[in-house]
């Protein structure tokens, strides 16, 4: 009888132990000078991180409205989108200060303007890279297209199309290209690429501007990329998640590109949902990990 309590206590003693483990938060936030995160979250006053450990950053550019993603591990990084014509130089602003001249590789999710001027006029000034990626196919007949191809041959960038469940290494960050690739006419939104990040055992999700069914296609085609720790809003946060999708990927912080009038309807849905968000137009968003926690600050607009 002894034996069998001593088991059952021991028992009880790993599973109290394995319960607290769980509780242990994966995603920690600078204390914030605004409203961001908007909800009581743990806060850290300064980055867990010791000088030289391998770290996967990630930094939502404050372009005020649109995707500027810039991702750095290992040494390497990619750029994702860039904003519209005339938001490179907010970008160019960011890139100055953390002193980058140029990126392993751009990622183009989808041609419309907002995602792919920017990085075109950026790459035409002199900010070069390795490689461009794209989702969409080199003779596209997009006039945006067009110019982003024209430029990447005088610049000497290859172009390369990029396709759904397609990895890339960058550092040791692992970059998964997901995508709803049905034949949906008129929607290039529904077509654009997602990017999944995986850093050890933290991830992060970039679902361009896919909304709607498509992110329910994609989240059903692809489980073991869903369940992230953060979400960059689809679309800018215009449209609200779907039910399913958000229990599929349950994150547990949000970075909405956009401001709060821009993205009303998603920040409405994530407050009735104690979810905490950031607006890019708010500072840029940076979200830190070693591949076991996450440390997630925004920066002061000036």
């Amino acid at each position: 009888m002894k034996r069998i309590f001593g088991f059952l206590l021991i028992f009880l003693m790993l599973l109290a132990a394995s319960q607290a483990e769980s509780r242990v938060a994966s995603v920690y936030h600078a204390p914030s000078e605004s409203k961001a995160p908007f909800f009581e979250v743990p806060t850290l006053t300064e980055s867990p991180f010791d000088q030289g450990e391998d770290l996967l950053r990630v930094d939502f550019i404050n372009i005020k409205v649109g995707d500027a993603i810039l991702i750095r591990s290992g040494g390497e990084s990619m750029l994702v989108d860039g904003g519209s014509k005339g938001r490179e130089a907010m970008v160019k602003i960011f890139l100055a200060q953390e002193g980058i001249t140029g990126f392993t590789y751009y990622m183009n999710t989808h041609y419309h303007d907002d995602h792919i001027q920017g990085a075109t006029r950026l790459l035409k000034e002199g900010y070069l890279a390795k490689e461009f990626l794209g989702r969409h196919q080199r003779d596209s007949k997009n006039e945006d297209m067009m110019a982003l191809i024209a430029v990447t041959e005088q610049m000497a960038v290859p172009y390369r199309q990029v396709f759904s469940g397609e990895t890339v290494r960058l550092g040791n960050a692992v970059i998964t290209f997901l995508q709803d690739t049905r034949v949906i006419k008129g929607n290039v939104n529904a077509n654009s690429m997602m990017l999944h990040i995986r850093f050890g055992g933290r991830s992060i999700l970039l679902p361009a501007d896919v909304t709607g069914s498509s992110l329910t296609v994609v989240s059903e085609q692809y489980p073991d990329y869903m369940d992230v720790d953060i979400m960059k809003s689809p679309h800018h946060g215009i449209n609200r998640l779907r039910h399913e999708f958000l229990l599929a990927t349950s994150p547990e912080v949000f970075v909405i590109t956009s401001n709060m009038g821009g993205g009303t309807n998603l920040a409405t849905q994530l407050k009735n949902n104690k979810l905490p968000h950031y607006f890019i137009s708010m500072g840029t968003v940076s979200a830190t990990t070693n591949g076991e926690t996450w440390f997630i600050s925004q920066a002061r607009v000036q």
